[in-house]
C-alpha cells in the first residue's frame, strides 16, 4: 500500500462525487464503512436508514475503542488486494478513527475534509433522495454527524466542493502526500 485516503465531512459535502473523481483519475480503490455497516444491519433484521447506521457505527466504536473500522474494515480489504496502492476510506467521523489510522498506518495515511455552504447541503440533500428538511436536521444533531462535521481540525487538507468540482480535488489529491 502506497497511499490510504481518509474522506470526512458532512453529509451530502460530496464525498462520493469526490470518492468516484479519486476511483477515475488516479485508480484509488475504495474502502466502503457503509457497506460494512449495512450488511451488519442486514444480518440483525433492521432497517437500514440513516439513523440505526449512525447508532451502529456509534455502538461499534464504543465496544472496540473506535477500532473496528480498521480491524474490521480496512485491514481486510487491503490484505485482500496487496496490487492496490491507492486506497480510499469513504468516511471517517471521529477524531479517533484518523488518529487510529494514522498510527496503524503511518505516512500512508492523509486525511482529506469536504465542505460546502449549509443552504447547498440542504439542497443536495433533499434533491437526491426526496428526503426532507425535517429528517435532515434530525440526522444533522445526531452526535455522529456533529462529530464528521467537527473534522476539518484535524484534516491535511479541506476541500469545498461548492468552489471545486469532485475532478478538481481529485487532480489536487497527490499532492497532499508531498506536503
Amino acid at each position: 500500500m502506497k497511499r490510504l485516503l481518509l474522506l470526512s465531512g458532512p453529509m451530502a459535502s460530496g464525498k462520493t462525487s469526490v470518492s468516484a473523481a479519486l476511483q477515475k483519475l488516479h485508480g484509488f480503490v475504495p474502502i466502503s464503512s457503509g457497506s460494512f455497516l449495512r450488511a451488519h444491519l442486514a444480518t440483525r433484521g433492521e432497517p437500514l436508514d440513516r439513523h440505526n447506521l449512525q447508532e451502529l457505527g456509534d455502538s461499534l466504536d464504543k465496544a472496540t475503542d473506535f477500532s473496528w473500522l480498521i480491524d474490521s474494515v480496512a485491514k481486510p480489504a487491503i490484505q485482500a488486494r496487496p496490487d492496490v496502492e491507492n486506497w480510499l476510506l469513504d468516511a471517517v467521523r471521529k477524531p479517533r478513527q484518523v488518529e487510529l489510522f494514522r498510527l496503524c498506518f503511518g505516512n500512508a495515511v492523509r486525511h482529506l475534509h469536504i465542505i460546502a455552504p449549509e443552504s447547498v447541503l440542504q439542497q443536495r440533500y433533499t434533491a437526491r433522495g426526496g428526503s426532507d428538511l425535517d429528517e435532515y436536521n434530525a440526522s444533522v444533531l445526531h452526535p455522529n454527524e456533529q462529530s464528521a462535521r467537527s473534522l476539518s481540525g484535524f484534516a491535511d487538507e479541506v476541500f469545498d466542493t461548492y468552489t471545486y468540482t469532485p475532478f478538481q480535488i481529485a487532480d489536487q489529491i497527490l499532492g497532499i502526500w508531498e506536503m
